[in-house]
Parts: C-alpha cells; structure tokens; sequence
C-alpha cells in the first residue's frame, strides 16, 4: 500500500480517537498534500466540527488556498494569534508591561558559572553592560532621558556588589515607572500593530510580542484555553518546525483535555532553519503529547539525491523513492528518476579572509569562489545556484545598489525591501510591467488592474497610450521615482493611501530634521571625519551614546530616503528584484525553503563573511552528519533536498581543511581553478 495513504490512515486514526499528532516528512514527500487531504476527510467526515490551519506566511496560506479552495480557515499564525486575543485588552492590558519593562541584572558565582578569579570579574561585568545597555536604551524610550557611560570594568571591579545594587535598584525603579505608565493607558487603545516593532509611546506590540502576550495570556487565564477548545475542533499548524516553542506550548498544554481539540503539527524537524522557531517536538512525542507519524516518502529527488540527502540526516527518518503520477498520466519508474550528485572543492592557500580582512583580499576570494562556480555550471544543463546571503547574490543578478540602499539602514534587509516597495507601490509596478514584457504575457490581468485604476481603454488611441507608457519604462532606464511618475500619470497604478502615507512621514521627517540645530551640527562634525561617538565625545565630552545612536538612526533615516528616490537606483533594479522573488533568475538564497524543486541545483557552500554560519570541516567530523552544526548542516540539507535531478555542490577549502573534507567526503573531487 503507498506509503501516503499509510500516514493519511495514521492521522484519521488519531484524529477519530482525538489523538494530536504530528506528521514528519523530509523535503519533497509531499506534506502539503496530505494536508490538504486531511482538510479534505475532516470536512467530509465531521461537517459540524470547526478546523483552523496555521501557516507561516501569507505565501503558504494562498498556496494552500489554492490547492483545497475557500472553504476552509486558513491563516498565518499572527493573523490567528491575534484574532483570537485582540478583544481582550482589559487581559493584555494586565501583561503587556512584561515586553516593554527590562530584567534585573544577574549576577554570577563560583557555583553558578565555573568560574573563578578574573574571568569571574569579567563575567560580571558583561553582564553589568548588558543590563546597563537594556536600561539606558527603556529609559530613553519611556522618559527620553540619557544616561551617562556605563562603567569601565577597571571602575566597575572597585565595587561591584555595590554598583550591581544600584543597577538592579535603578531598574526597578525604572520599571514601576514604565508600568505606572501602562496602567495609566485606556486598555482599549493598546493593539497589534503588525510590524516587527513594538512602540511603547501608543503602547502597541509586533510580532515577537504577539507570540509573547499570546502564551502570557494563556498562562494566566486558563478560561482562553477553554475558549479556544470551544472554537475550534481540530487546529492543523504547517511547518511546524518554524512555530515559536510558546506558540507550540499554548496549543499542547493550555487546552483543557477533557475538550480533546486535537492538534496535528505537519513539517520536518531538519527543515528547522530560523532560530526563533521550535525546531523539533521530541519532547512532547517522549511524553505522549503527540504520535509520531513518519512520512518516508520522496516525490521529488532522483533517487542519487535521495541516498546524499539521507546521510545528511541527523534523525533516524530515511526517505525512500516514491512514483507519482507523470502529466500523460502513467506512473514513474525507476529510468525516470536517476540523476547525478558531483562534489568538487577547490583550494585556496592557508588562511581564507574574513569579515575584517581588507576588501582587496575578500574580493578576490570571492572572485575566486565564483570561477569555482562557473568551473562547476554547465551549458547543458544549467544550474540554479544556491548561495548564503542575498548580498552575495544582489550585484550578480542585477539589484546590487538597490540592496547596499537598504542594507545601509535596515539589518532584515530584504524584508524591509519587500515592505517599503510594497507600501509605496514600486511592486506593484513591477508586477504590470513583468506582466507586460515578461516571458509569459498576461494581458488580462493588466487589463483587470488598470480597471482598477480606473482607466477605461475604449479606443485604440488609449491602448497606443499605455503601450507608450509602458514600453518606456521598461525600456527606458528610468529611476524608481521617475518611474513611478509616469505609471501615475498615465493612470497605469493611483496613489494609494500607503503611498500618500509613507511620503506624509518621509516629508515630515526631513523638515524637522531641517530645523533641528543640534542635528544638523553633528552630521556636519560625522561629515568632516568625527564619524565616532569616541572621536565626537573629545569634540563634546557631554554627548551620550543614546544622543549619538539616535543621531546616527536619523542619518541612516536621511540618507535613506534621499538615495531611495534619488537618480542612482534604476526601476530596472526593482524588475530584477522582482524577478529573484519569483525565482525567475539563476541564483537563490540557501534559505528559500518554500519552492518547488528545482530540476538542477548547484549549492555553494560558502559562507560570503556571514559570521552567524560556519561551513567548516575539522578533524571532528566524522561523518556526514556531523560535518557542521546544527543549524549549518540543516541548511546545506534544505538547500540540497530541493533538486529534483542533478545536484552539484561546490566548496572552497583551505589546505588544512582538505585532509578532513575528504575523510567525511570520498566523494569530493579537487579542481584546479585558474
């Protein structure tokens, strides 16, 4: 019997004995699939009971749409979360300070830490600092006052006991404060404000403290949990790796078990790529929370892929070769699912750069990796290369000013790259004009948008008109703004209200910036070469650092904007970028774990100067599972699972590292790059 049907039958087991459960599958074995079954037998075989399923992203949430119809609830998890707390702001308004005040310091001992002597002092002050910085940074937000320096450890060891006790009495302090400042707050005003940021001036929380308040609610009001049993019948969360661990609690142990709402968990502990996830559910199987249904099955890979990937592995799930159905309707065999994995490596002297090498010598490492690639890639057949970071790939496939423009302000940069075009309509352009000229022509669903516009095209001067205004702006090398101008003119997008919004802000900020006096000397000192607060503190030895960070925030802010709108971004940057969020080019980030397979996949396993991975082999590794790592090995295996045929992976050794890249890898074959 195939194996799907196996775990489908599992999980009706479970569901009619009102078991939760949880469904464990690797890359390509089609867990959306049997999600969607399951919706499907649920509503067939319990029509009266309500089900709720959780995805991720709005992305997951259309696809799964998509594949089972309208006729279900389906959401993102904060869109869930915050639909079912939003009316309890008498509740939140009892919790909310627990994200806005800060923790006292801790201090650490002999017993407690290990460690003695100096290394103790130094633990402690650490920890003083840290502490030190998290009050400094609240007492400017909620009363907008500065503070002076933290202390020096050579000051700070002089009384440690003494200035540990006026650090956690002034933070105690500060907190009664801050919650005297909440309580004051009409309960009715406070709200998710659906960004990543919480904002204590209107007292509104983000996406973090969404998951936060959510668990503190259930924690303290065990009623929500009856509320929730009495909604919902069956709650069915994908991707569950990527579920906050509280979010995971609240649905697993806030429930009362008499109501036996049954939770099903559908997604693969080794897919478990993002740290603010899960990432496995041992604890609640070993404990009976949950059945473990394995999903062994591989749909996509060829089976050479398959047998790589499995090593790769760091649980006891081994997948096996499963045929679908092929488009002429007869079923796969083995012919149909052969492929290829090559290892080749490369080797560059004895020390590779490093975040703080001189550009010179990282740039020509990194011309080095990309001859590897090249050496690698093949007319034939070529490759989707899967590389770290979206800033290794930007300047390759044409978007690079466009990133270093954000990258400059913002740390999630391509979030914030999504968000501001969205909000100011620059994607939505980009979307027409890729309708427009595209490989796939849709002009229907340009028609549609521009009668949106409400732009009527009756007679063939008005199509002549359009066609006028779109071919200069894809053919032409306007800027982003420019570009924009002349989509509004010619009635292609109207301003929306986002739009009218984000420029309201960007004009506001920049007049008071004008009139700010205090500002506008500092950046002329940051401009001359007093670019440092230690270099601007010998200037004005009264500067704090919150004064100084903030003035650097506001630059960023300025520079931002100027060069956002400026002559120096081409719109044709945007319709690259577009394209790279629609895999539409050769390269892709190694994180992009939502996609299809892709037929040819080339994997560089580089790391591009990003400190938070290590693609590093030492005489530790023994094996291929060991190689790197956790969350290093967990994204070399998403990044490789996703080939459907033939699969390459490239890497740059030093000559220290060869010796156990080969022990761990036989496999790997040595090229000579010119």
């Amino acid at each position: 019997m195939d194996s799907q049907v196996t775990a489908l039958q599992r999980i009706q087991e479970c569901t009619a004995s009102k078991k939760s459960f949880v469904l464990q599958g690797g890359a390509g074995c089609g867990k959306t699939e049997t999600l969607k079954e399951t919706l499907q037998f649920l509503s067939k075989d319990y029509p009266k009971k309500k089900i709720a399923c959780i995805t991720h992203t709005n992305l997951a949430a259309n696809e799964i749409i998509d594949r089972v119809g309208e006729g279900y609830n389906i959401s993102t998890i904060h869109s869930f979360l915050n639909s079912l707390i939003k009316n309890y702001t008498r509740a939140i308004h009892e919790v909310i300070h627990e994200i806005f005040t800060v923790d006292g310091l801790e201090i650490e001992t002999e017993e407690s830490s290990g460690l003695t002597g100096n290394e103790l002092k130094k633990a402690n002050h650490d920890n003083y600092k840290k502490a030190y910085k998290k009050y400094t940074k609240l007492k400017y937000i909620a009363k907008g006052e500065t503070s002076p320096k933290e202390l020096g450890k050579r000051a700070y060891d002089k009384a440690p006991e003494e200035n540990n006790q006026t650090l956690n009495e002034d933070i105690a302090e500060l907190n009664a404060e801050v919650r005297q400042v909440i309580e004051g707050k009409d309960h009715r005003s406070i709200r998710y404000n659906d960004s990543r940021f919480d904002r204590f001036n209107d007292v509104s929380f983000g996406h973090d403290s969404l998951l936060k308040i959510t668990s503190l609610l259930f924690q303290r009001y065990p009623k929500l949990g009856k509320i929730l049993g009495d909604k919902y019948d069956f709650i069915l969360i994908d991707e569950y790796q990527d579920t906050h661990e509280d979010v995971v609690e609240v649905f697993l142990k806030h429930l009362p078990e008499d109501m036996k709402t049954t939770i099903g968990l559908f997604g693969d502990a080794m897919q478990s790529i993002y740290s603010d996830g899960i990432g496995d559910v041992r604890a609640y199987i070993d404990s009976g929370d949950l059945v473990e249904i394995p999903k062994e099955d591989n749909f996509r890979c060829s089976e050479q892929v398959i047998n790589f990937v499995n090593a790769l592995r760091e649980d006891a799930l081994r997948q096996e070769l499963a045929f679908k159905i092929k488009d002429d309707g007869t079923k796969e065999i083995l012919e149909d699912r052969q492929g290829q994995v090559r290892l080749l490596y490369a080797i560059w002297g004895d020390n590779k750069p490093h975040t703080r090498s001189p550009s010179e010598e990282k740039q020509a490492y990194l011309d080095f990796v990309d001859k590897l690639i090249d050496l690698a890639d093949s007319e034939e057949s070529p490759h989707k290369k899967l590389m770290l970071t979206n800033k290794s790939i930007a300047g390759k496939v044409g978007f690079g000013i466009l990133y270093k423009v954000f990258s400059d302000r913002y740390t999630e940069v391509k979030d914030e790259i999504e968000r501001v075009l969205s909000s100011i309509q620059v994607l939505d352009l980009a979307e027409l004009c890729e309708a427009y000229s595209g490989t796939k022509k849709r002009y229907n669903f340009i028609l549609t948008e521009l009668k949106k516009s409400g732009l009527v095209l009756n007679k063939i001067e008005d199509k002549e008109k359009i066609v006028a205004a779109f071919d200069r702006i894809t053919l032409e090398d306007l800027s982003v703004i420019k570009a924009l101008e002349v989509a509004f003119e010619k009635n292609i997008i109207r301003r929306s209200d986002s739009y009218l919004a984000f420029f309201e802000r960007r004009d506001s900020f920049l007049a008071e910036l004008k009139k700010d006096e205090a500002y506008q000397q500092l950046k002329e000192r940051f401009n001359s070469g007093i670019n440092t607060i230690s270099k601007m503190e010998k200037e004005d030895p009264d500067l704090t650092e919150e004064v100084f960070n903030e003035f650097k925030s506001n630059l960023n802010r300025e520079r931002f904007y100027e060069e956002l709108f400026s002559e120096s971004i081409s719109f044709n940057e945007v319709i690259n970028y577009y394209s790279y969020l629609n895999e539409e080019c050769d390269y892709i980030t190694m994180h992009k774990t939502k996609g299809s397979g892709i037929e040819n996949v080339l994997v560089v396993l580089d790391e591009y100067f990003w400190s938070q991975y290590k693609f590093k082999f030492s005489a530790e590794s023994t094996e291929a599972s060991s190689v790197f790592t956790p969350p290093n090995m967990k994204l070399f295996y998403v990044a490789c699972s996703r080939t459907i045929r033939n699969l390459t992976v490239v890497k740059v050794v030093t000559s220290d590292e060869e010796e156990h890249l080969l022990a761990t890898f036989p496999d790997f074959e040595k090229v000579v790059v010119d």
